[in-house]
């Protein structure tokens, strides 16, 4: 499977835990696409309530869930702003909740570390934690976020949540489905040093404003002091003592490999493609032929409206074709079309055939659409030029 660079900016819904998250495993793409131009969002589903808080000035704070609840969010509040200023929401608030029904929060719901030393479930996640709410609430507010925002993309963990903490896990089924639902891609954060990555974000050059952001989260992680010889470098410890080095790339993996963008000229279609092209292009010229001869001698008063909108009808349908498709071959298809069924009809009543008469219209009729056609046919394809201009004045 290729892997390609991100470099498209679109409307994205990063959906995270709690605050840290999005920094910490997302902050470079999220500062990246914004760079680009993109429209980002980001949904956190708890405040972190049960969060350790590490230095001693916050440490009281512990154990409090309203008191952290507000700390973190202006954590949260300082990074997203050092980031680059994405839209924040709250799952199961204002934009991320469906409108019939009462705002709500979900809690953190805690974790513990296993025998294997990746996270599991706690003990006792509250009765109101986002892992005790029902998988369909959650799903219903992530869609509401995403239609809130008009987003086009989502963006969440892998299936075991990076490392196992279940509101990861819960946020990634929650997020996975309601993805579907909506019909709009999901992509998983996934580990860039494996052969997993369908999207790489280089984000060396966002570094800085990635390294502002984690610094934002003094409860959270402790992080190592700039390195005079190797200013992009980017390390912190965890709260469980684990040193962290930020990767010089984030990676992706679609959910489902996206589907091939359909061909938008005659160039990118297939042979059999190309072949239908232009036996559809040769029906559509026998039918404005065989119109366009019945109907060319047609007048209104004393106005040729059956010449003028035949004429109109020929113009249109080669320029279009060309415009469109950029393909001469299914232009010449067309005027084949065109003056083989003017010639099989106007042939049927011989020298005094009433359908093409020797008079102004029919003399139009007769070479018109072989001289529109072959003007056409001789019209330099200048989407190149196009194209280059557009990409210097971008």
């Amino acid at each position: 499977m290729s892997k390609v660079p991100a470099t498209r900016a679109e409307r994205v819904l990063f959906v995270h835990a709690h605050p840290d998250d999005e920094t910490l495993s997302s902050g470079g793409t999220i500062a990246t696409l914004l760079e680009l131009g993109a429209e980002v969002t980001v949904l956190t589903a708890t405040r972190g309530e049960r969060g350790e808080m590490l230095t001693p000035e916050l440490a009281p704070l512990f154990g409090d869930g309203p008191r952290v609840a507000a700390h973190r969010e202006t954590e949260i509040a300082g990074a997203l702003a050092a980031l680059g200023g994405p839209a924040h929401l709250w799952l199961g608030g204002a934009g991320a909740r469906p409108t019939d029904l009462p705002e709500r929060r979900y809690t953190d719901s805690g974790m513990q570390w296993g025998p294997d030393g990746r996270a599991i479930a706690a003990d006792d996640a509250p009765a109101d934690s986002l892992t005790a709410a029902d998988l369909g609430e959650v799903v219903d507010d992530i869609r509401a976020a995403i239609r809130s925002t008009g987003a086009d993309a989502v963006v969440s963990y892998a299936d075991d949540g990076g490392y196992g903490h279940p509101d990861h896990v819960r946020v990634h089924h929650a997020a996975r489905y309601a993805a579907k639902a909506e019909d709009i891609p999901f992509s998983m954060i996934v580990d860039p040093g494996s052969t997993e990555a369908d999207v790489t974000v280089d984000v060396l050059p966002v570094r800085a404003k990635v390294r502002a952001a984690v610094e934002q989260y003094r409860s959270q992680v402790t992080v190592d002091p700039t390195d005079p010889a190797d200013p992009t470098a980017l390390s912190w410890v965890m709260p469980h003592g684990v040193r962290h080095h930020a990767p010089a790339t984030e990676a992706f993996r679609y959910a489902e490999a996206p589907a091939a963008p359909a061909p938008q000229t005659y160039a990118e279609m297939s042979g059999q493609a190309k072949v239908t092209a232009v036996v559809v292009a040769l029906v559509l010229g026998l039918v404005a032929g065989g119109l366009g001869t019945v109907t060319h001698q047609q007048t209104l008063g004393a106005f040729p409206i059956g010449m003028v909108l035949t004429t109109l009808i020929v113009v249109g349908l080669t320029v279009g074709i060309r415009l469109l498709y950029r393909s001469r071959a299914m232009v010449a298809a067309v005027g084949i079309g065109i003056i083989a069924a003017t010639q099989v009809l106007s042939s049927v009543g011989g020298q005094s055939s009433p359908l093409v008469l020797a008079n102004t219209a029919g003399y139009v009729w007769t070479f018109g659409p072989a001289v529109i056609a072959a003007l056409v046919l001789a019209w330099p394809d200048l989407s190149g030029l196009r194209s280059g201009a557009l990409t210097r004045r971008e």
